[in-house]
């Protein structure tokens, strides 16, 4: 297909939830959209995560992401040789990290947090953080170098765009923060179901840093003071046997969004680009218990529902959750959607895939 501009779109990384959700937002808005069918797109993945178009073609490379070594050869070294052979006009890289030696502009979309936040400093000598501490401190060094090299860089928020800029040294002018597309879940999902103030729910993955040591330390603390009549709801498998903690594992999203409805969202987290729980959160109107940190306070600025706390200081969690259990602290009511983001942001992204091209 002979397209106004052909656009190889590196991702051989996506393999995980988050990773491959920005794919295929990506890919859902260049092969529906008037913009996106005007240019041709070559995906090199490692899987055949989405179909082919009459203007998307995709070239599984599914050796690349079996090991670091193999995906350190291929963004310094054979990467350049089999995209020159597509001969793209420009290359756009969903995976944190650029190709080296390449003669095309290369637009970098940036999304990895873990290198750029400063709540905390992970060891390498503690077997639970050492895999977070070689994104923070080595894979980290090499998503520096590629922001750095890149032609463009695009994240996703402005706390992340002001700690890029502090760390690299880049210019302003070089990196442009675009918040992802967002559907509008308030039309379809909000409903009437009551509230109830002794329920409380956090989906999240069973990660390190999404903190459900201070959820449960604060469990504790209400415990102790003789408080039981709650439950905490949680998106992971069984783990630890704590009174008032319930283990979910993974639910359907509709009861996900009938959970924003009638509990009160707890998120501790203290290491997110965005936090897509507390955008969808903010469209329903839930009362949100979150973490004080740059990414929640930017995506929860000027929402009415949301109180903070140090994330680890499980007290100021317990005091909260006491609030809400004696309807000191209640969810206000909102006249209409709390909308961030309507409008499909991937156009901005692909406006500056099409300025690199004309430089």
């Amino acid at each position: 297909m002979e397209g106004e501009m052909r656009v190889v779109v590196n991702n051989i990384a996506a393999s995980t939830s988050g990773a491959l959700s920005i794919l295929k937002s990506f890919y859902k808005y260049i092969s529906s959209s008037k913009v996106g069918k005007e240019h041709e797109w070559i995906f090199l993945l490692n899987d055949n995560y989405i179909e082919e178009t009459e203007n998307v073609k995709v070239i599984v490379l599914n050796n690349v992401k079996k090991s670091w070594k193999n995906r350190l050869e291929f963004d310094f070294i054979s990467g350049k040789k089999i995209i020159t052979e597509l001969r793209p006009d420009v290359v756009f890289s969903l995976q944190n990290t650029i190709i080296y030696g390449l003669d095309y502009p290369q637009i970098l979309y940036m999304h990895q947090a873990i290198p750029f936040q400063k709540e905390k400093r992970f060891s390498f000598l503690k077997p639970e953080e050492r895999t977070l501490a070689i994104y923070q401190y080595l894979i980290g060094r090499v998503i520096k170098k590629s922001i750095k090299k890149a032609d463009k860089v695009v994240v996703q928020t402005n706390w992340i765009k002001d700690a890029v800029i502090k760390d690299t040294n880049i210019s302003p002018k070089k990196i442009t923060a675009i918040l992802p597309p967002f559907e509008d879940k308030a039309n379809r999902y909000k409903s009437h179901h009551p509230f109830k103030a002794n329920n409380f729910f956090y989906p999240a993955a069973e990660s390190l840093y999404k903190n459900h040591k201070c959820i449960y330390e604060a469990c504790s603390i209400l415990n102790n003071k003789g408080t039981k009549n709650f439950e905490i709801s949680l998106t992971i498998k069984n783990k630890e046997d704590i009174e008032n903690i319930s283990y979910l594992g993974e639910i359907p999203f509709e009861e996900v969004m009938y959970r924003y409805n009638t509990s009160t969202l707890i998120f501790p987290s203290y290491i997110e680009t965005v936090g897509l729980p507390l955008m969808e959160a903010r469209q329903i109107g839930t009362l949100v218990l979150a973490a004080d940190c740059a990414y929640a306070r930017e995506v929860l600025q000027g929402y009415e529902n949301v109180y903070f706390f140090d994330p680890f200081k499980p007290q100021e969690l317990a005091y909260l959750l006491e609030k809400v259990l004696l309807k000191e602290i209640q969810p206000k009511i909102m006249e209409q959607a709390d909308d961030k983001n309507q409008a499909n942001s991937w156009i901005e992204v692909i406006e500056i895939l099409i300025e690199s091209m004309v430089k």
